[in-house]
């Protein structure tokens, strides 16, 4: 594992974004995106519109290079005046024949959209830090990255498409939404609770470094105050204030994370214990099931038998296929 907070939980919820189109809107509109449980994203390239969200106090307006990421709890608005938010559609897009989506008419507003694919097992890990809504400003100084990564995925729609084009947007889209996070955190750290708050927090961005580092490792509070450099009372309290969680049920929380990949592998339960710190293989089994409800070598079987289950299906499909 590395000692950085937010590729650990990146490369463990095995995050992908992937673009879903352009959206072209001119003229008076207004659409409200109210399929939930995902994390999206919305980059504007051309032109100004305005967003809303509950919980916002009122209308603000999403520019050219602004990047706005929803965890998929609240339906997100855009509209070409505020007045038009209260009666925005629902109804699916149209694409034109350049696949773009079509809203009003006109060419006023355009935007890439997209979603963030997550391993469902960790999904909650990855929501859990993420604030309703992020809106990260192109103007800011943080975000010049951004303007960059736009104009390069701009760059490799528009036709005729170069060799490697798919690849190169998928990375270039992650790397679009990595960025967008880490900007965020930097413009405004105080937003919001839970690791992505925490990776811009001074005090405790050292401690959940240092557990991620080595997880095995029988860390104590005093440990941990020491790392964030605070003293034990204070740490706990601005722990579970940022995070939701007292520092140890947060590191047992990861290390059952752990475990759940490494199970997931096909390591032995012993070993998997012996990895995250556990001096014994029943101790680990305890604490594993209060975490996640079920015994890991239930947790196992139960991921061979869904294994099996698939490859079963793409053997019939195979075959199907070869008659």
């Amino acid at each position: 594992m590395t000692t950085d907070l937010l590729s650990d939980l990146l490369n463990l919820v095995r995050a992908r974004c992937r673009l879903s189109g352009r959206l072209v809107a001119g003229g008076s509109w207004g659409r409200r995106f109210a399929n939930l449980d995902a994390v999206k994203f919305c980059a504007g390239v051309e032109g100004t519109c305005w967003y809303f969200m509950e919980g916002m106090t009122s209308p603000a307006q999403f520019e050219r290079g602004d990047i706005l990421i929803t965890n998929g709890s609240r339906p997100l608005v855009l509209a070409s005046a505020p007045h038009l938010i209260a009666d925005a559609i629902t109804t699916p897009l149209a694409q034109d024949d350049n696949g773009d989506y079509r809203l009003g008419h006109g060419e006023d507003f355009v935007m890439l959209g997209g979603m963030v694919e997550i391993d469902d097992r960790h999904q909650p890990l990855l929501l859990g830090g993420l604030p309703p809504l992020i809106h990260v400003s192109g103007a800011h100084r943080e975000a010049e990255s951004l303007g960059w990564l736009l104009e390069q995925i701009v760059r490799e729609m528009k036709p005729p498409t170069r060799p490697g084009w798919p690849i190169v947007l998928a990375e270039l889209a992650q790397l679009l939404f990595v960025q967008t996070l880490r900007a965020f955190v930097m413009q405004s750290s105080k937003s919001g609770g839970g690791w992505l708050r925490a990776l811009g927090d001074r005090r405790l961005a050292p401690t959940l470094a240092a557990m991620h580092a080595d997880p095995r490792r029988a860390w104590n509070l005093e440990d941990l105050a020491q790392e964030a450099g605070m003293s034990r009372t204070s740490f706990v309290v601005h722990f579970r204030e940022v995070m939701g969680v007292p520092p140890l049920t947060y590191l047992t929380n990861w290390r059952m994370h752990l475990a759940k990949r490494e199970l997931r592998a096909g390591a032995p339960v012993a070993e998997v214990a012996e990895s995250i710190g556990y001096t014994s293989e029943s101790a680990f089994s305890h604490a594993f099931k209060r975490v996640t409800g079920t015994a890991p070598g239930r947790y196992r079987k139960t991921l061979d038998e869904e294994r099996s289950e698939r490859e079963r299906g793409t053997s019939e499909i195979e075959a199907s296929a070869a008659f």
